[in-house]
């Protein structure tokens, strides 16, 4: 509950710096592909899986070295045979320590638009009944933006949530992880 409370913060203070007119704000797209895997237990039985995340990123000037930048993308991820779909709401901070290349980090929040689960040659759709519909955890990355506002990122997500409601006495933990590398084009607001 403390994780959610502290990422709506982060998303009303996003919203209170974009009202600043006197700093630059960016808008833009932004896609890439991910390469995911879910961590925990029987970790062992789950390979990398490849995917894509597709959507809308911007940039709100605090000074010269910092940035906030909220997203909201479309991210598939999970295992090669767990299909994870996903509403993801990033908010990072961006610091520029050289005039084009950032570091970034920040909180995630993620929620269920679909799961997908492959056993041999059927699948289970649509909502696999023991996952939580909402994920939470935290970015690190990395990038560099040129002067005509094209951007390449790298990123890693670290899921926190337990992706497994909690069955009776059985409990197991996992969590998502991901790695993403974008591209993204900004427009200036």
């Amino acid at each position: 509950m403390a994780l959610k409370n502290t990422f709506f913060l982060f998303l009303f203070t996003t919203i209170c710096f974009s009202q600043n007119i006197d700093k630059p704000s960016f808008f833009g797209i932004k896609a890439g592909v991910n390469s995911s895997t879910i961590s925990g237990d029987f970790s062992k039985d789950f390979n990398s899986r490849f995917s894509f995340h597709i959507g809308l990123t911007g940039e709100i000037e605090i000074n010269e070295k910092l940035q906030l930048a909220p997203e909201i993308l479309f991210s598939s991820i999970g295992a090669e045979n767990v299909v994870l779909n996903y509403i993801s709401v990033p908010l990072s901070l961006k610091f520029y320590p050289a005039s084009n290349f950032y570091l970034e980090t920040g909180p995630q929040a993620a929620f269920s638009v679909g799961a997908v689960r492959t056993v041999g040659s059927s699948s289970i759709d649509n909502d696999i009944p023991n996952i939580n519909q909402t994920d939470f955890g935290l970015n690190v990355g990395m990038g560099f933006k040129t002067d005509s506002r094209f951007i390449i990122g790298f990123r890693y997500y670290f899921g926190l949530s337990n992706l497994n409601k909690e069955q009776g006495f059985v409990s197991y933990s996992n969590q998502n992880r991901v790695f993403q590398f974008s591209m993204a084009y900004l427009f200036k607001n």
